[in-house]
């Protein structure tokens, strides 16, 4: 059996004019930055058809219409090929030659339903095919869908029109979501709506919720060409008629995930456990929007089908997928799909206006003599932290609480710290980033989670790297640990210990995130925020998400000191220590962090993801923060190495996952 290899993402798509489309069923009228929508009557197919569970209000107009048309400026993929001979028979984008190139599952309805299916399908298959671009390297790019909704870029969560969605990214560009967390709901287009941080409060204002204001520099990815999946010439490179399925899978082939229309039934959102699905129509009435990610063919029965990602969680089909027979229009798949070809680089947005009484743009005098890194001159003191109100916690006890089942790797009988390479990094494994998404603790308000964050990160990369990166990525939820870690003093947003957390989750299980996304708030600690759903007619309610969903720690303990932390690293992965912020530390923009102060104070947590020395010898060690991609280095940080600076290396936290059973279905063949 063909199967798409790495060679044949590599076709270059050559130059062509701009082909044109239409439509009235809505309009998006630019209107002084933002995208104002016009849903006409027709748009919509009336309330009472056939939706998600019989109640959904649906979510997508029954046609994608660009406003100003198409962008296309290169051949379509099938105008280039022998469409019956040079397509492979497989393509699955979650595993090309062993690498998953599909970013993470997506829930549209939590923490409140939202009909913005139009922005998630269109944004997960953007996201996709950047990190294909990108040839899955790091950073892994999930665009903010709450963009497209706060400025009206093709509708809101009453529904809207996928295609304007590519029309304003080409226009606009779009942040990912570390500058704008998705809040289903409708939202603002102003710069707090496109790219926000919080601050802690300061007096007279309340610590919590603290203070947002827009951020000055961020990265926008943009498009180069957008355009329907079914336009261009019906025949192919040789002259042969094609289909709107050929041009489906060509179109995926080569340059990965579409969104398409379909026909929500009940049957389909109700009963779909798996397996491919086959429902016809007389006629199809477009009422949601997905990503289709692949197709195939049944080893079985012969029949060829699509594989599809939707946005209702992974608790929902086959982990969030589905697969669906190809062919005799079931639920409309192949009548109205869109593509959009990202730029594989971001703009940077600059600054509009100089900040003049921030931190300086020169490290100060007592670093001068080493300089390693660079500083943001506009980031204040405070921005990004409290000084009074550390967010990590240490335990009232100081008891050691640990879950120790097997030999740390720095006390094994056959430990040879020679063996121990100079460098290693979780976002370049063998050329392959298995480091899982990128966090901003402080969005949509304030919160000192970072306990919580640097836990779960280090937590769900350790499992990303038990499963070699393998489909599908799982994304743990910091938010079930905010609700419901007491111990060591921890209280949510006002700080809390990691250790503790540890034995949370030990004892009980976290979920992924499309059970419980990420609030920067308290809630109640119960089933319902454990793990949730939500539907527009009853309202939101608690799931039971599946056994092999649920994450546990089989053990658990402490680290401290250079060459223990890089044994426990390299024999396991990333580890969540606790580090002293300072004001220049705060302000960090990139290279080698080297402190002055001798700051050794755990009021920070994060994670230890990686070693490495420079061309001049200077060892550090590669961080994870949760202040969002436009701190540091994508979010990310390297600090001196072996000097214990900010304390780096006298408190760390790891935890063994248990290896999490494998889904079914599509996932694995039997």
């Amino acid at each position: 059996m063909a199967r798409l290899s790495s060679p044949f993402i590599l076709l270059v798509i050559s130059a062509l004019a701009v082909l044109n489309g239409g439509g009235c069923a809505a309009r998006v009228v630019p209107r002084s930055g933002r995208y104002t929508a016009i849903i006409a009557s027709p748009a919509f197919p009336e309330e009472g058809t056939s939706g998600e569970a019989g109640t959904h209000k649906h979510c997508r107009t029954t046609k994608a219409t660009f406003l100003a048309g198409e962008r296309v400026i290169s051949p379509r993929p099938h105008e280039q090929l022998d469409v019956r001979n040079d397509l492979p028979t497989h393509v699955f984008w979650g595993d090309v030659d062993g690498v998953n190139y599909l970013t993470e599952t997506r829930n549209q309805h939590i923490p409140q339903y939202c009909g913005s299916c139009w922005a998630m399908g269109t944004t997960a298959s953007l996201s996709d095919r950047i990190k294909i671009a990108r040839n899955a390297t790091f950073p892994e790019v999930i665009l903010a869908p709450q963009v497209l909704i706060n400025c009206r870029a093709g509708g809101s969560c009453e529904g809207g029109d996928p295609a304007q969605v590519y029309e304003y990214i080409a226009a606009h560009g779009i942040p990912d979501e570390t500058c704008q967390a998705y809040e289903a709901r409708d939202g603002k287009c102003k710069p707090m709506g496109i790219c926000e941080d919080c601050a802690p409060g300061q007096p007279p204002q309340p610590f919590l919720p603290g203070t947002c204001k827009p951020v000055k520099r961020y990265k926008r990815w943009t498009l180069s060409e957008y355009g329907h999946v079914h336009g261009g010439l019906d025949v192919d490179a040789v002259g042969w008629p094609v289909s709107n399925a050929d041009k489906m899978k060509a179109e995926l082939a080569t340059r990965g995930p579409i969104a398409c229309g379909i026909h929500v039934t009940d049957k389909f959102y109700s009963d779909y456990k798996g397996g491919i699905y086959a429902e016809s129509h007389l006629l199809n009435f477009m009422n949601h929007e997905l990503a289709v990610v692949g197709y195939g063919v049944d080893e079985a029965s012969g029949e060829e089908y699509w594989i599809g990602r939707n946005s209702w969680g992974t608790y929902w089909g086959e982990s969030g997928f589905f697969r669906i027979k190809m062919h005799h229009q079931n639920l409309g798949i192949e009548s109205d799909c869109t593509f959009g070809v990202p730029v594989a680089e971001p703009e940077e947005r600059e600054p509009e206006e100089l900040v003049t009484d921030g931190v300086k743009d020169e490290p100060s005098a007592a670093n001068q003599k080493n300089i390693l890194f660079s500083i943001n001159a506009f980031v204040k003191k405070g921005t990004y932290h409290d000084y009074d109100r550390p967010c990590r916690l240490s335990p009232p006890s100081k008891e050691v609480r640990e879950l120790v089942r097997t030999v740390r790797p720095h006390e094994a009988p056959d430990y040879d710290k020679t063996k121990i390479p100079s460098s290693w990094d979780i976002r370049d494994v063998d050329g392959v980033n298995l480091a899982t998404i990128n966090r901003n603790q402080h969005i949509p308000q304030y919160c000192g989670s970072c306990w919580a964050h640097g836990t779960t990160s280090s937590m769900a990369d350790r499992i990303n790297l038990m499963r070699g990166g393998k489909f599908p990525e799982i994304d743990l939820a910091p938010q079930v640990l905010v609700d419901c870690v007491s111990g060591g003093g921890t209280d949510g947003c006002n700080g809390g210990d990691p250790t503790s957390a540890h034995v949370w989750i030990a004892a009980n299980g976290v979920p992924e995130e499309t059970c419980q996304n990420y609030q920067a708030k308290k809630n109640e600690c119960d089933d319902f925020h454990f793990c949730q759903d939500c539907d527009p007619v009853k309202g939101c309610f608690a799931k039971t998400p599946p056994a092999n969903r649920v994450y546990r720690i089989q053990e658990h303990g402490q680290v401290t000191g250079e060459e223990a932390m890089m044994a426990e690293i390299f024999a396991r992965g990333p580890i969540a220590c606790g580090l002293c912020v300072t004001e220049e530390f705060e302000a960090y923009k990139g290279g080698i962090f080297t402190d002055a102060t001798g700051c050794k104070d755990q009021d920070h947590e994060i994670s230890i993801a990686g070693f490495g020395e420079d061309e001049e010898g200077n060892k550090y060690w590669v961080g994870r923060n949760s202040w969002g991609t436009f701190w540091g280095e994508d979010g990310w940080f390297r600090l001196q190495r072996g000097v214990n600076a900010l304390g780096i290396e006298d408190a760390c936290d790891w935890a063994v996952p248990m290896m999490p059973e494998e889904p079914q279905g599509l996932f694995t063949r039997v």
